[in-house]
């Protein structure tokens, strides 16, 4: 769901994490996708402000209050 390219992704964090809530599957469990989504934007070792941006409204979703790593 995340496009990712050289230059970092496409589109504004809140933008993607709205497009993202809206493709979820009826019943999904949102915390736990939203886990996964932390994790794989965890990869990215050279930290973008945006990336980070969305990795904490993931992290807010997912029910922590702290930085996630």
């Amino acid at each position: 769901m995340l496009a990712i390219t050289d230059n970092g992704f496409a589109g504004k964090p809140e933008a993607i994490f709205i497009s993202w809530l809206l493709w979820q599957p009826h019943g999904a469990d949102l915390a736990v996708e939203a886990l996964k989504e932390v994790q794989r934007l965890s990869r990215y070792e050279k930290v973008d402000p945006d990336i980070a941006r969305l990795k904490a409204l993931f992290a807010s979703l997912a029910g922590s209050n702290r930085p996630m790593h």
